[in-house]
């Protein structure tokens, strides 16, 4: 492959990979800083735990096969210019965005697991669980959670961008 279709190709990876960890980034941090807080101050318990599981229904279908195309984008980035040492960099951005998919199961799971018994009314739940905190900061505490995703694709596009911006073909 020539220097020149190397580059072109870099370029259309870069993009694609910076484009889905942005928009994914900004969907996330809207959600926990934005559409989250108004939902707490102003909705019922009830209420509150419907929007917490429409919420997760979409981040399900939307978040992971965005996190996998970002991270797919910086992986074959990092192949096409491991002679130069921003490939290093482009890993990095690829691994930022992979990051969100255990760190969803590891730190939000608890969370999550809480908010569903909740929302279906059970009480057999496990002792490690928040089980003496209000349904509102339960949400609080998901939101928090969830940002750090959110932060993890953001840093995923300034990586990859500044990767980019010191690559030389």
């Amino acid at each position: 492959m020539a220097s020149s279709d190397s580059y072109s190709m870099v370029k259309r990876l870069f993009v694609l990979g910076t484009t889905t960890s942005a928009f994914c980034s900004g969907g996330l941090l809207f959600t926990s800083y934005m559409h989250t807080p108004a939902y707490v101050k102003n909705s019922s318990d009830e209420s509150l735990l419907n929007q917490w599981q429409t919420m997760g229904a979409i981040g399900k279908v939307v978040v992971p096969p965005l996190a996998l195309i970002a991270s797919g984008a910086n992986f074959l980035n990092s192949y096409l210019t491991h002679t130069q040492p921003q490939h290093y960099r482009f890993m990095a951005a690829g691994v930022l965005c992979l990051a969100i998919l255990p760190y969803t199961f590891i730190a939000l799971a608890p969370t999550n697991a809480e908010l569903q018994s909740r929302k279906e009314k059970k009480e057999n739940t496990s002792d490690y669980r928040p089980r003496d905190l209000d349904v509102r900061e339960l949400i609080n505490r998901w939101s928090n959670a969830s940002a750090v995703r959110g932060f993890l694709l953001l840093a995923s596009t300034i990586v990859s961008y500044d990767a980019m911006v010191h690559l030389t073909f």
